[in-house]
């Protein structure tokens, strides 16, 4: 008998995402995929999948399941979120090995309000265009193409993986709130006037508007000024980019965000800090540092190097 995780209940917005869908977007299909590809990718690496396994994504709210197999090993990263097996609470960012009958519990955030939960082996789902990545607004991937909802079950994967003891992300890679993000300006910076694009990466009191979601998040506070109308033929966009509507308030593309938009773009926050800004709740403060494009490649092949070495950096418990 080869079941997995029943849903017991699920937190507003908890879907099935993996690392999304790529080469599509030139037919106006979005890349979907996790808020925070990392805290995926290190939820994965806990449970032994290749860092790409469709995983369930929490955002903000909480979960619970139970599970439908003999045994199941799994593992939740990101996020503040709190864990509990049975009613008693349980490590996160941690591999647990749980027995048919058990519930695992993962509570609501507050300060980083996206988590993923992992089981080896993965789920049993069919891809859409290459990628297992819920996307709502189309209905595409995931489990029927939406969130998951209370009576659905996810079926696991039969696994061959060899037997192993559990293991732990130590506590100094457990990831840190990021409240200044860096940027490369651009590819319309030259809509803004120079006041404008001091204003950008001088303000220190952006916050995340309430209306913030895997779209898009909305920035409130100071505005930024144009020279002219701000109407720009529309070109490509991508997770990153910084538009600027005729509010003069800033709108950063999230990982659903669209493929073309018609608002000038006066910067992109750089790939690896974009997770940490999907991480924040509405409310959260944001800043911006300009960077160049050597910095953002740096980074990134730092970040490479890190998931890499990561296997090697996991503990292994008693």
């Amino acid at each position: 008998m080869t079941r997995g995780l029943l849903v017991l209940q699920a937190g507003a917005g908890t879907t099935i995402q993996d690392l999304g869908r790529t080469g599509y977007r030139r037919y106006g299909v979005t890349g979907s995929g996790a808020m925070d590809p990392l805290a995926l990718q290190v939820a994965n690496c806990l449970v032994g999948n290749p860092f790409d396994t469709p995983c369930i994504e929490l955002n903000i709210g909480s979960a619970d399941f139970r599970v439908t197999t003999d045994s199941l090993r799994c593992a939740f990263h990101g996020g503040d979120f709190n864990l509990s097996l049975n009613g008693l609470p349980a490590p996160v960012s941690t591999s647990l090995r749980l027995r048919q009958g058990d519930i695992i519990s993962i509570s609501s955030a507050r300060q980083r309000i996206r988590g993923y939960l992992a089981v080896e082996g993965g789920f049993e789902l069919e891809p859409v265009l290459g990628s297992c990545a819920t996307h709502v607004r189309s209905k595409l991937g995931g489990l029927d193409g939406g969130p998951l909802e209370a009576g659905q079950e996810l079926v696991c994967l039969e696994t061959e993986a060899p037997a192993r003891k559990e293991v732990s992300l130590p506590y100094e890679l457990h990831p840190k709130t990021r409240r200044q993000f860096r940027v490369i300006l651009g590819p319309q910076a030259d809509r803004f006037t120079a006041e404008g694009i001091y204003t950008f990466l001088n303000t220190t009191a952006f916050r995340v508007d309430k209306d913030s979601d895997s779209l898009g998040y909305r920035l409130t506070g100071a505005r930024i000024e144009y020279i002219g109308d701000g109407n720009i033929v529309s070109d490509p966009v991508v997770p990153g980019c910084v538009q600027v509507p005729a509010s003069g308030h800033p709108l950063v593309l999230m990982a659903d965000c669209p493929t073309t938009g018609g608002y000038p773009k006066i910067a992109t926050v750089i790939s690896t800090d974009l997770p940490d800004l999907a991480q924040l709740p509405p409310g959260a403060e944001v800043s911006f540092r300009a960077v160049s494009l050597e910095e953002a490649q740096a980074a990134r092949q730092k970040r490479r190097h890190w998931l890499a070495e990561l296997p090697n950096k996991l503990i292994t418990l008693p």
